[in-house]
């Protein structure tokens, strides 16, 4: 399997992650913030806010255009625009399930061509299709062990004598 493939694989498979980790959380845990100031209520509108800017927008813009200018993203201003902040946990779960699913008809319909299709990002330079799939997924990843370690510091610290182990 390419690392393309594993990257479409891992696209695919965040929404369910997301929702296996937090569904069932209480209230606490999902609005505790981290060191960074996000909760994981934040951090899941935070990637449900970004999908159809930064993956269905970037690379429509990338398969229509020829080498156009990528814009770079404030994700702050993108996450508060959103109206997201602060919704329900479901109801940010199926919003990004949703997103999610609408991108990955958009990646599973590419041609090997498009994936080396080019732009230029505004702030990181020149990239093709296939840089931004493997970007998403990456991010998809660091966020996902970012609410893993939301979830994980407080039971840590719950665990008395076996915290010795790891």
């Amino acid at each position: 399997m390419s690392t393309i493939d594993t990257a479409i694989n891992v696209l695919a498979a965040t929404p369910a992650t997301l929702r296996a980790l937090l569904a069932d959380l209480d209230e606490a845990a999902l609005s505790a913030p981290g060191a960074e100031g996000w909760s994981a209520r934040d951090v899941v509108a935070h990637v449900a806010s970004l999908d159809p800017f930064t993956l269905r927008g970037r690379i429509t813009t990338m398969i229509e255009q020829d080498n156009p200018v990528i814009p770079g993203i404030d994700e702050e201003e993108t996450l508060n625009a959103s109206g997201l902040r602060g919704r329900p946990l479901a109801e940010l779960l199926d919003a990004f399930a949703a997103q999610r699913a609408l991108s990955m008809d958009l990646l599973r319909g590419l041609r090997e061509s498009d994936l080396t299709r080019r732009g230029r990002h505004s702030v990181a330079g020149d990239l093709t299709i296939a840089d931004i799939v493997h970007h998403k997924a990456f991010h998809d990843l660091l966020h996902v062990r970012q609410i893993v370690s939301l979830i994980e510091t407080p039971i840590e610290a719950a665990r008395g004598a076996m915290r010795m182990f790891v």
